[in-house]
Parts: structure tokens; C-alpha cells; sequence
């Protein structure tokens, strides 16, 4: 195969020496510990995730946005936002450039973590435990099951701050966050698993994406195709199953399950200045789609915050993506019909 066409080949062997390799069946995938812990995946020779092979390269920028699957702190803007310096837009150099250390790694799974110390935009200081779990989970979702798959791949990251100073939850809040960026072409489109979808839904990160959005019975779709730039969210308390995307183009399926466990708080994440405070939305899931420059969209799950008494804790997240390369277009409409209700031909 032209590596030229293969971007996750091509970071394979830019990162042949530093990253931690996993493989099932017809399924390969990477975690680089060096680029922040993300996660890279191929399927039955497709390139899954958006990689930024110049940026992998030459990891240089005040922001490296090399792609893959990614684990951030959360929120973003408001006064507690962990990417602001004032108005300026910026990354935490512990979450930009710090490598991970690894810990117990085998064949299935990898255990990474570090130390880290966080500034957010209120100017509180947060040292941490950043640590993040990886494991192949051998078996597809029971969402895929009575299909013929030509190949699949699972795996689950438990991703966890472990606050280690004394902090104020009135000075500081600490979510886990996961983005998990993919190509936007004219054939991806995202869809939430959840009932009651016009309920559930949260339009608070920046305009109303309009017909981007489409309702059914047991859910909703949202036409990613990295050209509109827009941002929702799904309320945990509307108990959503599942997010993802599908490419009926290429037969490929993207599940992404938030398995957190309960308890905790939930806080508004937006990279805006959150007006209504930081408690003014209550998201577990979001979905963002970019405009051209990025080319891309992100899945992303949330983890709720810890507190005990008045002192921030941290956080943890547990979530589960699979990949499916169906046998057949007329099976992976199958499926999304089993979870949605009729898909339309691409």
C-alpha cells in the first residue's frame, strides 16, 4: 500500500520507536505517549482518525493538534477555563508538550500517567495525576451483534485527574475530557443514540447548527462534514446511549460509549465565555464539527467532577469506542436503522 495514502501507516513508522502497539484481526492501533497519550486506529487498511503528520513530525507549535483520540481537562472557557491566559487562546504547556510515562503495558492494554500543574484562567494552580488507561475489549458492543462484520476494533480508556494540592472547588473545577477527531467528508455523518432528542440536546457552544440537525424516533443526526464550524451537546440527564458516525461510502461504523460511573458533577465545558456561569450546562457527550481549515470533526465524552466538602478531588472517565467495517452497505444500514429508525441513502 502507497504510505502516502495511509496516514496511519505513516505515523507507525515516524513512531516506531516511541509508541505502544495493539492489533486484532484485521485491526490496528497506536497510543503515543508522547503526543499526549492519543490514541491511533486503522480498520481493514482505512485510516481512521484525522492525523496531522507535519505536526507529529515536527511537534514545535504552541499547539500540537496532532489528531487521534485525546484527553484534556475540562472546562475550556468561562472564568475557570483551563485554555484561556486572559482573552488569549492557549494550551497548557503540561498537556501540549509533556510526554506520559509508562507504566504496565502488555499486549492488550497500557497504563500511562504523569504529574501536571494547571493554571486556570481565574489564575488557581491545580497539580495532578494525570493518568490514562488503555485496553482492547475483545468483543463487539451488543449494538453490532447479528451482523457480518469484515473486521472490528474496541478498546476502552479510563482517563483520571487525581487532584494532589488543596484546592477550592469556588476556585477551581477539574473535568476529564476526551476528543476524538476524525476526517469530515460529504459522506461522515454524526448521530446521538438518546431519547426524547429535542430535549436533550444542548446548542450552547456557539450558533445553532440549523438543518445540520436532523430528529428521529430514537435519536438525532448532525451532518459533520468540517465545512460549518458548531458545537453541541447532549444533557447527562437525558441518559443517552451512545454517540458516533457512519460513512456508508467506505461501510464504516464509529461507536463511542460514555461508561463513566455515577455520582459526581457535571459542568459546563464550552469554549466560550459562559454566561450563564459554569453550572449552566450538564453535558456527558458533545459532538464538534470544524470548518475547512481543520478538516476535521471530534466525538467527545465527559466525566463528571469530584468534590469532597469544599475541595476539588478530580475526575474520571471511562469511555468505549468501536469501529466496524461492515460486509455490506445494506448491513450497516441495517444497524443504523436498529438504532435510529430509517437512515436515507448517502
Amino acid at each position: 500500500m502507497n504510505t502516502a495514502s495511509d496516514p496511519y501507516r505513516e505515523l507507525a513508522e515516524l513512531k516506531r520507536g516511541s509508541a505502544l502497539f495493539f492489533a486484532f484481526e484485521q485491526a490496528r492501533c497506536l497510543v503515543a505517549p508522547d503526543m499526549g497519550g492519543r490514541v491511533f486506529a486503522s480498520l481493514c487498511g482505512h485510516s481512521l482518525h484525522r492525523i496531522d503528520l507535519e505536526a507529529a513530525r515536527r511537534p514545535d507549535r504552541p499547539f500540537n493538534n496532532f489528531g487521534g483520540a485525546n484527553f484534556w481537562p475540562a472546562p475550556e472557557g468561562g472564568r475557570f477555563g483551563f485554555n484561556y491566559r486572559g482573552d488569549e487562546w492557549m494550551v497548557q504547556p503540561a498537556i501540549n508538550a509533556e510526554p506520559f510515562r509508562v507504566g504496565a503495558a502488555d499486549a492488550r492494554a497500557a497504563d500511562l500517567q504523569k504529574p501536571v500543574a494547571l493554571v486556570n484562567r481565574a489564575g488557581t494552580r491545580v497539580d495532578a495525576r494525570m493518568q490514562r488507561q488503555f485496553r482492547l475489549v475483545p468483543a463487539p458492543p451488543e449494538a453490532l451483534r447479528g451482523f457480518c462484520l469484515a473486521g472490528f476494533l474496541s478498546y476502552q480508556t479510563t482517563d483520571r485527574f487525581a487532584v494532589t494540592n488543596r484546592v477550592s472547588a469556588d476556585a477551581a473545577l477539574l473535568a476529564a475530557w476526551t476528543l476524538e477527531q476524525f476526517p469530515g467528508t460529504d459522506q461522515t455523518l454524526s448521530f446521538g443514540v438518546v431519547d426524547r432528542p429535542r430535549e436533550a440536546l444542548n446548542f450552547d457552544y456557539y450558533e445553532h447548527p440549523g438543518e445540520r440537525i436532523a430528529y428521529g424516533p430514537r435519536g438525532f443526526t448532525y451532518r459533520t462534514d468540517s465545512q460549518r464550524k458548531g458545537q453541541i451537546g447532549i444533557r447527562q440527564a437525558a441518559g443517552a446511549r451512545m454517540i458516533g458516525w457512519y460513512d456508508l461510502s467506505r461501510r464504516l461504523l464509529c461507536l463511542r460509549e460514555n461508561a463513566s460511573l455515577p455520582g459526581g458533577v457535571y459542568i459546563n465545558i464550552a469554549d466560550n465565555e459562559q454566561p450563564g456561569g459554569p453550572f449552566s450546562a450538564a453535558d456527558n457527550y458533545s459532538i464538534f464539527n470544524s470548518d475547512p481549515d481543520m478538516g476535521a470533526f471530534e466525538l467527545e465524552t465527559i466525566g463528571p467532577m469530584r468534590v469532597s466538602g469544599e475541595w476539588l478531588e478530580g475526575s474520571e472517565l471511562i469511555s468505549l469506542t468501536t469501529f466496524a467495517c461492515f460486509e455490506t452497505r445494506r448491513d450497516l444500514v441495517r444497524c443504523m436503522d436498529r438504532l435510529l429508525g430509517p437512515v436515507p441513502a448517502a
